[in-house]
């Protein structure tokens, strides 16, 4: 993989606007993702809850408790949150009243789900070795994949502009492409295999028609290969232990305010990051602070015990 040399362009800097601590002690923040209209991001955390806030004054609005085991992915759909954990279910949440409005439970057999993805009208879920879907209007399982994949299903995801057409990742290392229109079955449905050769974390797409996979194993390598040109922006002095996710807010929403973003760490916090000039010292609209409210002190003997999600 090609790395361009930086000798000649410098990186801009960020300083630190907000730091708050989710809990004192051994929790973690896994996963930052916004809105559609960025009014609020969702935060999960390894305490089995999501927490969520404005993204541009860092406001506390509420937190989503149900989930019995650990929270492995969240996405939005207009005022729904949408969550799954290894306590074998996907659950629905309305973020005004911070209620539960549906719940659909894989949990027998000792189910756990790592993933799930909504399609026009399928919802897709990675459950250990099966790809299962169900009708999300009715709550009705419509299929499930068990002969495709030999390990943990890490990731499903709808192709973005082909929504019949849905890509499973796993541990096993293949990459499978499926076409869910009609009776879905292993037989007739799997439309191709990509072997990685090793167990994939995650994957996405790029380009504009979203022609391209892309995904992240779990030996921390990136495919496909590419160029990849000097760092833009550098942040530092936020985080005492490891950064577990990043999101960057679009100029329209954060640009005004000088924001570049937030980063959710091992250690518990979440910060949120500003140009170095709206950072300066001095301009008491961006010093650190924390909110009480959100802190939740440990018993003085707790251990951190670190997660791993498969």
């Amino acid at each position: 993989m090609e790395v361009e040399s930086s000798a000649n362009r410098e990186a801009q800097r960020f300083g630190l606007k907000n730091s708050i601590p989710t809990n004192f002690g051994s929790d973690y923040v896994f996963q930052i993702v916004p809105k559609v209209d960025w009014a609020a991001i969702a935060v999960s955390l390894s305490t089995n809850t999501v927490k969520l806030y404005s993204p541009v004054t860092a406001q506390y609005y509420g937190e989503f408790k149900g989930h019995t085991d650990t929270v492995n992915q969240i996405a939005f759909s207009s005022d729904l949150l949408h969550s799954c954990s290894s306590d074998g279910t996907i659950r629905s949440w309305d973020t005004r009243s911070f209620q539960q409005v549906a719940c659909i439970d894989a949990s027998d057999n000792g189910q756990e789900v790592f993933s799930f993805s909504f399609g026009d009208h399928l919802l897709a879920a990675g459950c250990k070795q099966q790809v299962c879907l169900w009708d999300w209007r009715s709550s009705k399982q419509v299929a499930c994949l068990e002969e495709s994949h030999m390990d943990d299903v890490t990731q499903v995801h709808f192709v973005p502009n082909n929504r019949n057409k849905l890509v499973s990742a796993s541990v096993d290392g293949l990459i499978c492409l499926f076409n869910t229109e009609g009776d879905i079955n292993d037989d007739d449905h799997l439309d191709s295999v990509i072997n990685v050769g090793t167990s994939v974390g995650k994957i996405g797409f790029l380009g504009d028609s979203y022609q391209k996979l892309w995904c992240l194993t779990h030996i921390e390598t990136l495919s496909p290969a590419g160029s990849i040109g000097p760092a833009e922006a550098i942040l530092g002095g936020g985080h005492v232990d490891v950064v577990r996710s990043v999101l960057q807010m679009p100029s329209e929403y954060g640009g005004s305010a000088g924001l570049f973003g937030w980063t959710g760490g091992e250690d518990g916090r979440l910060c949120c990051w500003t140009s170095e000039e709206n950072s300066a010292a001095g301009n008491s609209n961006n010093r650190s602070w924390t909110s009480s409210e959100l802190v939740v002190k440990p018993s003085r003997n707790r251990q951190k015990n670190r997660h791993s999600p498969y």
